[in-house]
């Protein structure tokens, strides 16, 4: 629950920064797609802990299942806010959008260096 949590934070701060950079740097444009895109990775973080939360005591068959579930739930998730985004948008800026959903990727993988990090200070 706790790497749910920072993930969270992370997520948020670095939305709110890259949003704020992208007002700087006069790319408005993509701000809608980005935001979105965030958004749907944010809410999709918020079920993942939800659900984690709810079997975390659970014996593991019953785990297993729920684990098969809760993947639908937030594949259908990230479906629907693709679509909602093409019906309720012109021109919508589909690039910022995948980005932003991306985003997960290298902060997982900055989790994992501070993990590793923290774990052996020695080791770079």
């Amino acid at each position: 629950m706790d790497f749910i949590k920072r993930m969270s934070c992370y997520l948020v701060v670095v939305t709110v920064a890259s949003t704020l950079l992208l007002e700087v740097f006069d790319y408005e444009r993509y701000i809608l797609g980005w935001v979105w895109g965030c958004s749907v990775n944010l809410l999709y973080l918020l079920i993942l802990g939800l659900w984690g939360y709810k079997f975390r005591h659970k014996k593991l068959r019953t785990i297993e299942k729920a684990t098969k579930l809760g993947t639908l739930i937030r594949i259908t998730l990230v479906a629907i806010g693709t679509l909602l985004a093409v019906y309720l948008f012109e021109n919508f800026p589909f690039v910022p959008y995948i980005l932003g959903l991306l985003l997960w990727r290298p902060l997982t993988i900055y989790e994992r260096i501070r993990f590793n990090q923290a774990d052996r200070p020695d080791v770079i």
